[in-house]
């Protein structure tokens, strides 16, 4: 089935080169924007230049100079607000500020800037002024249906994802709510930096200088909220402190992905009833799919049916000839509850774990990465559906065209 999504063509304008490459790098992975450059400055950008439908115009300009600033508002009237603009510029004083704002340009950035920064001022402008109507945060929520499952690492990918992607990217934070075994910060070889025993009594105490300071961040920009672990500290904290902690968390960033411990705790349901999608983490083994159909009845009973448990089967195995189970049977068991499988690709896993990386940072391309996108992403995700050439089909044609 082709995909409903519409390429948007995007144009940058720019002479310089490095800028021009960086950008094309950002969004080369993208399967919903095409990137088409002009290498020269705005005053040399002739009108045939916008003659083909953009979704959103780049313009690397000194806001500087008059001259410049002139060529701008040429191209501004001539696309007569049908097309969204944003600046990059390399000056950034009052008289530059007001211009821009007067030619109601869709963003400005000033350089030196990250491509992250870009990809999110053009993913704004291509959804336009109404965006700034919603501007709620969306909460992924990963829950294991057994121990090991790798609900950690998929969390994790999840908000590298969500994080760089050219659809929906934007601040990610990942909370580790496995406050005495949690992995995240770990993982990523970061520190774990946040003391819930310093907010535990007043949760009022807790506020975005605060957070900023028990926040580890990656070299990404993605931010992990984690405690430090406490294995023989098994103890529930009030649901007030929980919740106080993510909301502040959803008020800082566009993302906010949770890794859930595997214990119910009081808090749990107030957690799933405020996340925007949930995502229970399974094993193709008969015990582990058992007890998730047994999880998936507590959360509608619990949760109510505002919630839909979705399923993903990690370290997913599809043999022709296995004795074992078959994804009929799993979609049997879970119904409409199951949204995939990723496959079982444990050397990368562990390489990555041992690292301290994400899965990406060593194989992009990699199954894991490629399955998971599909489920959450899916507007993104690569088309790698070939058709088979078997050895069998490969027989069955060369016997059509003799018969032919």
């Amino acid at each position: 089935m082709a995909s409903a999504t519409k390429t948007k063509k995007i144009l940058l304008v720019s002479t310089d080169r490095a800028f021009v490459q960086d950008t094309r790098t950002a969004f080369a992975t993208s399967e919903v924007i095409e990137l088409l450059t002009v290498e020269k400055s705005i005053n040399e950008l002739r009108g045939e230049a916008l003659e083909i439908d953009f979704g959103t115009v780049i313009v690397d300009m000194d806001a500087a100079k008059l001259e410049e600033i002139e060529s701008l508002q040429r191209v501004m009237r001539r696309l007569e607000g049908s097309v969204p603009v944003v600046v990059v510029t390399q000056e950034f004083n009052a008289a530059a500020v007001r211009i821009l704002v007067q030619l109601k340009v869709a963003d400005f950035l000033v350089k030196p800037i990250t491509t992250a920064d870009l990809v999110r001022s053009v993913i704004r402008a291509l959804q336009g002024p109404g965006r700034e109507e919603n501007t709620e945060s969306h909460i992924y929520t990963f829950m294991p249906a057994a121990g090991g499952v790798g609900t950690t690492t998929l969390a994790l990918q999840t908000a590298f994802q969500l994080h760089h992607s050219v659809t929906r990217g934007a601040s990610t934070c990942v909370v580790d709510l496995n406050f005495q075994q949690g992995a995240c910060a770990e993982y990523l070889d970061l520190e774990p930096r946040f003391d819930i025993t310093e907010i535990e009594n007043q949760p009022e105490r807790l506020d975005r200088q605060l957070l900023d300071v028990m926040l580890s961040k990656h070299a990404s920009g993605l931010c992990v909220l984690a405690a430090p672990t406490r294995p023989s500290d098994m103890r529930s904290f009030k649901t007030d402190v929980v919740v106080r902690m993510l909301d502040l968390v959803a008020a800082y960033f566009d993302n906010v992905v949770i890794d859930m411990p595997r214990t119910w705790f009081p808090w749990t349901e107030t957690v799933l009833l405020g996340s925007n999608k949930l995502y229970i983490v399974a094993e193709m083994t008969v015990p582990c799919l058992r007890h998730t159909q047994r999880l998936i009845q507590a959360v509608y009973e619990t949760a109510g049916k505002e919630v839909k448990p979705n399923v993903i089967v990690n370290r997913f195995e599809q043999k022709m000839f296995d004795s074992g189970i078959k994804q009929a049977d799993v979609q049997e068991i879970l119904g409409e509850h199951f949204v995939g499988g990723i496959s079982n690709n444990y050397r990368l896993v562990r390489e990555a774990v041992d690292r301290g990386v994400p899965l990406h940072a060593i194989d992009p391309n990699a199954n894991v990465v490629n399955d998971l996108k599909k489920i959450i992403l899916p507007e993104e995700a690569v088309q790698t559906t070939v058709k088979s050439k078997s050895l069998f089909g490969l027989g069955k044609g060369m016997l059509r065209r003799k018969a032919g």
